[in-house]
């Protein structure tokens, strides 16, 4: 019977051993997780930071794509049937070169844009803006698509904009 005791009391003893080395590893383990886990989050946070930025030039040009069709629709609708190289020639009958080279670049929310393409002829009409860089960010252009109705004189003697779409926004390589 005492034997039976001591060999139990021994078994006890090792499997006290035992669970020291355990819990070390389980905290160590714990410990890597909660490391990754603080990498992952912060990679998620610059991608975060990353998304925002791009929403912010993505708000920065769709205000200034906007701002600027609705100067154009409103004020030198004539502009609007010319791909944007023409501006510079045929352009000058609607508006002058003052006022073109204006509509050409803009601040929109304290952003300076530039216009780089206007291209009437497709289907829909394409609108290319530059975002400058600004605050670290790189340069952003966005491609809009516009819906253009052409003009239908003498009921309508300008071409019309229905609607008009970001539809495209990527960083430019410096």
């Amino acid at each position: 019977m005492p034997t039976l005791h001591h060999h139990h009391h021994h078994h006890h003893t090792r499997s006290q051993g035992f669970v020291l080395p355990l819990a070390m590893g389980a905290s160590l383990v714990l410990l890597l997780g909660s490391l990754s886990a603080q990498t992952a989050g912060l990679q998620v946070r610059l991608q975060g930071i990353r998304e925002q930025q791009q929403r912010r030039a993505e708000d920065r040009l769709a205000s200034a794509g906007q701002q600027l069709l609705a100067d154009l629709q409103r004020s030198h609708p004539c502009l609007l049937a010319l791909p944007l190289e023409r501006w510079v020639d045929q352009g000058l009958a609607c508006a002058p070169a003052p006022t073109i080279a204006a509509l050409r670049a803009g601040q929109v929310l304290g952003s300076a844009y530039r216009l780089v393409g206007w291209r009437p002829e497709l289907a829909p009409a394409e609108l290319l803006l530059e975002l400058a860089p600004a605050g670290g960010q790189p340069a952003r252009q966005g491609a809009f698509a516009v819906q253009l109705t052409p003009a239908q004189p003498p009921v309508q003697p300008q071409p019309q904009i229905t609607d008009v779409r970001l539809v495209g926004l990527r960083g430019v390589a410096p």
